[in-house]
């Protein structure tokens, strides 16, 4: 059985922006996190700190936030609702996508979705890119391309709330707004069927656990819906919720995988809360945060650092874990003693 302990490192409120829309841990720099905001700005922020500063750096300047890079109103001041970096690339989204060296901070390739605002991305590899925007469509484009089309096909009524990918790097699992979950084949280009059945409530976050097979759901009730990845999606084989006495009042807004192997994740909620739970059994593990007044915009994971950040506003909160493993053997070694 694995349990798991966590502890708040640093609070940082991130002046000239109202609202974080998305965040997201750098893939080499670890102790660098990028943040889009409602009013179309993006920083990456080094956060060098010990897991015993407690605070920021304890009045050390040196350990204290600082902004590594700063781009100001760079889709034209709109709003920028995602950010991902793959390898030393940084992709934003707007109404277009936009490619940038972080390095040289200069952006490499632009690539317009007409007047459609994009809700959703996902970096599919070293050439393809996914997204879902407020209509329903679902697109995905070869960015090495001059013509980067590389599927486009519209199968839901409401927007695409978010995007993951299977191990194969082959279907991307989207979720709607409208309550279904779609599984699009970028490599045949097309969906393959069945898409899930029309649930009541809305479909906001996806994660794909590879070692269950299974496609995790956050749900505007409160509920993580489970479906099987083996052409089983047209409906849940299992459900969990999170508020036993409070249906319908926390939507699941934001998810990430802490550990596999163990099917622990984090998310965040719409009443405030940041939960870490296990699945296969079911079971929570720990509140990290109980706001109830304001809601959590993003989280995101570093598995290698094992830190977890959460945005609430322009509010953000960093935190460590450790994920501590018991061994079984010793554990019935010690019951059987006991029982003599």
């Amino acid at each position: 059985m694995t349990t798991i302990e966590t502890k708040k490192l640093l609070e940082y409120r991130l002046n000239g922006t109202d609202l974080i829309y998305d965040c997201q841990f750098h893939p080499d720099h670890h102790d660098w996190i990028g943040f889009s905001t409602i009013e179309g700005d993006i920083k990456i922020i080094n956060f060098n700190i010990d897991d015993d500063d407690g605070g920021g750096g304890g009045g050390d300047d040196s350990k204290k936030p600082t902004i590594v890079h700063e781009w100001q109103k760079y889709h034209r001041g709109n709003p920028i609702r995602k950010i991902r970096f793959h390898q030393n690339r940084m992709f934003s989204i707007s109404k277009s996508i936009k490619i940038t060296d972080v390095q040289t901070q200069k952006m490499i390739r632009k690539i317009s979705n007409g007047k459609k605002k994009i809700y959703s991305l996902l970096v599919a590899d070293d050439y393809l890119v996914c997204i879902g925007d407020d209509d329903g469509d679902f697109k995905c484009w070869d960015y090495r391309m001059e013509r980067p089309i590389h599927m486009s096909l519209n199968e839901c009524d409401n927007y695409i709330s978010d995007l993951d990918i299977d191990s194969n790097k082959q279907l991307v699992f989207a979720t709607s707004g409208e309550g279904t979950l779609s599984a699009f084949n970028i490599r045949a280009r097309r969906l393959e069927p069945p898409q899930s059945e029309l649930f009541d409530a809305g479909f906001q976050t996806v994660r794909y656990l590879e070692e269950k097979n299974k496609v995790i759901v956050g749900c505007e009730d409160g509920v993580i819906n489970i479906f099987n990845n083996n052409n089983e999606w047209g409906n849940i084989s299992d459900r969990y919720p999170i508020r036993q006495n409070n249906a319908g009042h926390s939507s699941i807004d934001c998810m990430e995988i802490i550990d596999d192997e163990q099917n622990m994740i984090v998310f965040g909620t719409s009443d405030g809360t940041i939960e870490i739970i296990s699945l296969f059994p079911h079971q929570h593990h720990e509140t990290v945060v109980e706001n109830q007044t304001k809601q959590i915009e993003c989280i995101d994971v570093n598995q290698i650092t094992n830190r977890i950040v959460g945005v609430m506003e322009n509010q953000i909160e960093l935190f460590q874990y450790d994920l501590i493993r018991s061994n079984n053997n010793d554990e019935e070694t010690k019951s059987k003693k006991q029982q003599l």
